[in-house]
């Protein structure tokens, strides 16, 4: 069976693997990324090309639906493909209230707080960035997150929403405070770039 029905192997081992580090690495970004995924799925494709013309042609002279096995196997990784991304995107579909962002030039950090009362937080450094998502709070001009660090950069649970003047202008920044609401960290101000929350 499997001699005569030997593209099944390869589909399966492709789907599986991309299915695998898609759902492994869907808080990681890496420069390469685009290119590896793309090579995937055009490997995968040509094995389903060459699996539907061949089942094609296996039905024409014997009519049976498990001709299609292999066609059928492709089709289904195929849809899982797009339902797995579609449920991935779907964790950003609440609308962000707060966005806010640290530039250190060859690294960075920033924030996305969302109406649901959920974040992301993105640490990227070059070639590549995390992705850390929890639950928060929002009082007054308090943030309360679920974690009390995050990836050595974020190192309390608590920020605060504060204005920061630049001589005749003023801009709201994000900073990191204690239980006491002394500042943690000097260095690391998150300038907020949008600002949606209602009052």
């Amino acid at each position: 069976m499997f001699k005569k029905k030997w593209l099944i192997i390869p589909l399966i081992i492709i789907g599986f693997y991309y299915n695998l580090w898609t759902i492994r690495n869907a808080d990681t970004e890496m420069i390469f990324d685009g290119i590896i995924y793309g090579f995937l799925i055009l490997i995968f494709l040509i094995f389903l090309g060459f699996a539907i013309t061949k089942d094609l042609k296996k039905n024409k002279s014997k009519k049976n639906w498990k001709n299609f096995f292999p066609t059928i196997i492709g089709i289904s990784f195929l849809i899982s493909f797009v339902v797995i991304n579609i449920n991935l995107r779907l964790r950003d579909r609440s609308p962000i209230i707060i966005q806010a962002g640290y530039d250190g030039d060859f690294n960075g950090a920033w924030f996305e707080f969302r109406k649901d009362g959920t974040y992301k937080f993105g640490n990227h450094a070059g070639i590549g960035a995390d992705y850390f998502r929890g639950k928060y709070e929002l009082k007054d001009s308090i943030i309360t997150l679920d974690k009390k660090e995050i990836d050595n950069v974020i190192k309390t649970n608590k920020l605060a929403i504060r204005n920061e003047v630049y001589g005749d202008s003023a801009s709201k920044i994000i900073i990191q405070i204690d239980e006491n609401h002394k500042i943690v960290d000097k260095e690391i101000k998150f300038r907020v770039n949008e600002y949606k929350v209602v009052e």
